[in-house]
């Protein structure tokens, strides 16, 4: 038998109170912070905060900062100290708790509007978002995908494609682009700029990255840009990108490297402030792919460039964006 890593009297202390076993429940379903949680548990802010301190010390939950604010969630069965049994039976007894269909039912609400917010800060978004990636999209990122796309003549996805900045580029080097936003207002711009530019290679479906209508390797290439910052698993996508591509294939992944420019979670939903490389070619591994080319590069600014996303902030730099390639294995 493997030795526990848990102090067992901690261990278990942090389930002897109801609202730690509704915590813990709620925190295997969702990762949420701490205002989430209060919304949920209808609990004041300092006893929500006191009881995920047992239960973090205890092992049972971790946490994770992004600037000011903390997201918490469950430990996995895999990475328990107290062994996956222990987890899962817990977990399991914790749905007993009388309070859990109204939990449920709270929780329904707090993500959904946590969803309608998203959407709102994107529809409100589309008559400047060309504005936005000019700011922070460096030319050599561009010219990176595309030869992460050769030869010539390939099927391409391009997952959260917005207002399709880069879809009369891709459609030149591809023989199909499917485009693939998942908001309506957002793929209308994105229609009337490749009808504009002549593409007529390109097909639009509204989706969520989290479960795209397309079969498995359905691509040569799936693309994605700025997208994976705005979800709480952006594993989850990584793993959609690479279901969809086929053995041989690429996925071709652009995000916001680490930083610390807390007002892009409220000005413009970001659930994470950016990346460090390894990470993403962590997600990349766990999902059965081969990172390889990466590109990493900060936008300098010329002196017409409008600073509207930016909110007007004097001396306002956009961090630096890193473009990261893998590839699946053939067999």
């Amino acid at each position: 038998m493997n030795e526990l890593q848990v102090e067992p009297a901690a261990t278990f202390h942090a389930l002897s109170d109801t609202n730690r076993l509704r915590l813990l429940r709620l925190l295997t379903r969702e990762e949420l912070n701490v205002q989430e949680l209060v919304s949920v548990l209808e609990m004041r802010q300092p006893s929500v905060s006191r009881h995920l301190g047992i239960l973090r010390e205890a092992g049972w939950v971790t946490q994770r900062r992004e600037g000011t604010w903390s997201w918490y969630r469950a430990v996995t069965p895999d990475r328990f100290g107290g062994g996956a049994v222990l987890q899962r039976s817990v977990a399991a007894l914790a749905d007993a708790v009388s309070e859990a269909a109204a939990d449920d039912a709270r929780l329904t609400q707090v993500i959904a509007e946590r969803e309608a917010r998203g959407r709102e800060v994107f529809a409100g978004a589309a008559d400047h978002w060309d504005r936005i990636r000019r700011q922070f999209e460096h030319p050599d990122l561009q010219t990176g995908v595309v030869g992460a796309m050769v030869p010539a003549g390939l099927q391409v996805v391009d997952v959260g494609t917005g207002t399709g900045a880069l879809l009369p580029t891709l459609a030149q080097a591809a023989a199909g682009v499917m485009a693939v936003d998942q908001s309506e207002r957002l793929l209308a711009r994105a229609r009337r700029r490749c009808q504009d530019a002549g593409c007529r290679n390109v097909s639009f479906q509204r989706a969520d990255v989290r479960a795209l209508p397309f079969a498995d390797a359905s691509f040569d290439v799936a693309y994605s840009s700025m997208v994976l910052h705005h979800l709480a698993e952006p594993q989850e996508a990584v793993a959609e990108l690479a279901r969809v591509v086929r053995p041989g294939g690429r996925v071709a992944v652009v995000e916001f490297t680490r930083h610390n420019l807390n007002w892009m979670r409220d000005e413009l939903a970001h659930r994470w402030l950016g990346f460090e490389r390894a990470e993403l070619e962590d997600w990349l591994r766990e999902a059965g792919l081969e990172p390889g080319r990466w590109l990493q590069r900060r936008r300098t600014l010329a002196a017409e460039d409008d600073d509207t996303a930016a909110g007007g902030r004097e001396g306002f730099t956009w961090p630096e964006v890193l473009l990261t390639v893998a590839t699946r294995p053939e067999s």
